[in-house]
């Protein structure tokens, strides 16, 4: 028992032991395991000094002591240097010289006592290596010297140092202590392979557990909503009372919490299979992030909450996935509404520092106790803490925050003071778009030209406005129909909405959405009335207008088609049929642009429908070719002529023509510069200045751009088949 007693010691003192180096638990476990042979060798080696000198046998004092300094002097050196691993390795091939030359020095393999067993420690301990090519080095060596040994025994002199008695007593004494040398070695190897069994028993018990809470949490969160989706379509079958449409919204409300769960363990799944990627777009960040914001100010407002969004700046250009970032703030968000009691506070904060732009979800609930914080990302971990807590969860919403955070390159962090303060920080990294190059100095001034005219216009206006999707303005003073509408539609096109008629009127006029969504019986303005005087303005004429409300007689219907409406929808509408409208909308809108694509007046065909749609496209046609040798004539002397805003003529152009007006106007110029190189004697020089770009490198690029071919090339081409003909 003293003997394991002795080595539990060792082993505990050891653990105890300061390493001045940082390093990986690999290097740190063979750290201590050098330590610990060395020890034990020190141990025995003294014990054969100690032999050595009562017997006075001064070879082996010499070798004891020259065996002892060498093991201090490497116990030294592993504490201070980093490479463990080659130190090792040294200092075992270093002590199969040392017993090279102290059995060479004795006479050889059968005089020295057997000393030659000794070398068999260093082949033992390099197992550790798990390393083949060292393992047969220290083991190569010591095979060489018994094979050098061997053959040379004759010519080695010092065969009479040791007497046969002592030769068989030291032979007898280092088969013993290499014996326990092997038996200290298999007993602490015993030792390391009980405690990893003990860790992959540990592991493997923490997994089942993490299996069995997932498994008790999801039926739970499962079990919930089905039961009330269940009994209310029991109930729906049997009550036939004004209470179905609550019950229905419950239905509604419990089914989405279940396909939200669903929806995250598939994300989960495809992250772990690496079927995730990142579809970025460059453009504000900071109207998307107050639409994702905005989903949940309905929520917010049920519990009373101070709800705000800040941000340091109204717009930051940059580079995000919309999917993934909507993932992101909405789990932080849920969880802030989750746990945070009525009354209370939420802020959303957005700032840039740096080249990173960080985004604050800041609330004043429950907190996260101090033990839990280390855990709250790890997967499937909920915090078993129900008497504040209302409702465990499944532990997936901030381990998938986590994964979509990691994939874009951020950072997600938290500080949270239980019952005070709870603030995550999301950190996104800057990156300008890939697309923007320019070129070389060659074509300097032809893009100053188009940043003057395209770039301010069709950058600015596109991505402030979010154009991965088409804006749809919702007309509705119920909040619920709001949050549905939004919930059915949010992934398809980017939504505004007011609650008013009259603000309703005004948020059309400046924002030029692609269709309205209008209720009929509203505060400020009614919808037939909201849909008559969107329909005379020259404005906002083009766009699509679909009535939806509860007014499901015939008079009423006939009213919103005589007002202009496009389609006229009754409640409780079918969603699947909405959006088939809105498309079908969206399309025809589509086949306008097609018809407003011959940019030549007179070649409209009449249509009574499209009267003030034939208008403004001609009155903006005329005006451009009214100023066309008008160098300074551009986008917002149009606008000042049109007595339109820049975004206002932007959208409703480009609604019409999908073009924008800075490429109409200069499409305009370059086509009339073809007409005029063709019919006219005037030169290449001359066109230029006839239609208002008076810089012959810059009229040559675009007009190349345009047609394929330079100015100079076309002329000549005309005159080459003016004279065939």
């Amino acid at each position: 028992m003293s003997l394991f007693k002795y080595l539990e010691y060792i082993d505990s003192k050891i653990d105890h032991i300061p390493i001045v180096l940082q390093c990986d638990s690999t290097i740190k476990y063979l750290r201590k395991y050098f330590i610990y042979g060395q020890l034990v060798s020190l141990s025995l080696i003294i014990v054969l000094f100690i032999i050595s000198r009562l017997m006075s046998v001064e070879i082996f004092v010499e070798y004891s002591i020259v065996s002892i300094l060498f093991l201090i002097v490497t116990l030294a050196f592993i504490f201070v240097l980093e490479k463990v691993k080659t130190l090792i390795l040294l200092t075992k091939l270093g002590y199969e010289l040392i017993v090279l030359y102290f059995v060479s020095k004795m006479g050889g393999l059968l005089t020295s006592g057997g000393l030659i067993l000794t070398g068999l420690a260093p082949v033992l301990y390099s197992l550790i290596f798990q390393n083949y090519k060292w393992l047969i080095s220290v083991f190569s060596v010591f095979m060489v010297s018994i094979c050098v040994l061997f053959i040379f025994n004759d010519h080695l002199t010092g065969k009479e140092i040791l007497s046969p008695q002592l030769n068989l007593t030291y032979f007898l004494i280092i088969l013993l202590g290499i014996t326990s040398y092997i038996l200290l070695f298999a007993i602490y190897t015993q030792k390391i392979l009980i405690k990893l069994e003990k860790k992959d028993t540990q592991r493997q018990k923490e997994i089942n557990e993490t299996k069995n809470r997932l498994f008790t949490n999801i039926t739970h969160e499962f079990r919930t909503p089905l039961t009330v989706i269940l009994g209310l379509a029991d109930n729906l079958k049997s009550d036939l009372s004004d209470t179905i449409s609550s019950k229905a919204d419950i239905i509604t409300k419990n089914g989405k919490q279940l396909l939200q769960l669903v929806d995250q363990l598939l994300d989960l799944s495809k992250i772990d299979s690496g079927n995730v990627s990142v579809n970025k777009i460059y453009g504000n960040i900071i109207p998307f992030l107050r639409y994702t914001f905005q989903l949940y100010e309905y929520y917010a407002q049920e519990k009373e909450f101070q709800f705000s969004f800040l941000s340091e700046n109204q717009a930051y250009e940059v580079d995000f996935d919309p999917e993934k970032i909507t993932a992101i703030i909405s789990n932080l968000l849920s969880n802030a509404i989750k746990f945070t009691p009525s009354g209370g506070k939420i802020e959303m904060c957005v700032k840039r520092f740096e080249n990173d732009l960080l985004i604050d979800v800041i609330d004043n609930g429950i907190g996260i106790a101090k033990e839990n914080q280390d855990k709250i990302f790890d997967r499937f971990y909920q915090v078993n803490d129900t008497d504040v807590r209302g409702s465990l969860g499944t532990g997936i919403g901030l381990a998938l925050t986590k994964e979509l955070v990691n994939l874009l390159n951020g950072t997600i962090t938290f500080v949270s003071v239980p019952g005070v303060e709870t603030k995550f920080t999301l950190r996104l990294p800057i990156s300008s778009p890939s697309n923007v190059r320019i070129a070389d100095r060659r074509h300097s001034e032809l893009v100053t030209f188009q940043r003057e005219e395209d770039l301010n216009e069709d950058n600015t206006l596109e991505t402030n406005e979010v154009n991965i999707k088409q804006r749809i303005l919702i007309i509705e003073d119920n909040e619920d129909v709001i949050s549905y509408l939004k919930s059915c539609y949010h992934c398809f096109y980017f939504i505004d909405f007011v609650t008013d008629g009259l603000k309703g009127f005004h948020k059309a006029i400046d924002t030029i959405p692609d269709i309205i969504i209008s209720d009929i019986m509203m505060p400020g303005m009614d919808g037939f009335t909201l849909c008559k005087k969107l329909k005379d303005d020259i404005r906002t004429s083009h766009i699509p207008i679909i009535l939806l409300t509860a007014k499901a007689d015939i008079p009423s219907r006939i009213k919103g088609l005589e007002q202009g409406a496009d389609a006229y929808i009754v409640k409780p509408f079918n969603q699947k049929e909405l959006l088939v409208r809105i498309n079908k909308l969206l399309e025809l809108r589509r086949k306008l642009q097609y018809r407003y694509s011959n940019i030549e007046i007179s070649d409209l065909p009449e249509d009574p429908s499209l009267k003030k749609e034939d208008f403004f496209y001609n009155t903006v046609t005329g005006l451009i070719y009214k100023n066309l040798n008008n160098e300074e004539y551009n986008v917002l002397a149009l606008c000042q002529d049109m007595a339109m805003s820049k975004s206002q003529l932007y959208r409703k152009f480009k609604a019409l023509t999908n073009m924008s007006a800075a490429k109409y106007i200069r499409k305009l110029r370059l086509q009339k510069a073809k007409q005029l190189l063709l019919s006219s004697s005037l030169n290449i020089t001359e066109v230029s200045y006839e239609v208002g770009i008076k810089t012959l490198s810059t009229f040559s690029e675009l007009f190349k751009e345009e047609y394929g071919q330079s100015p100079t090339e076309f002329v000549h081409k005309h005159k080459e088949n003016y004279h065939n003909n």
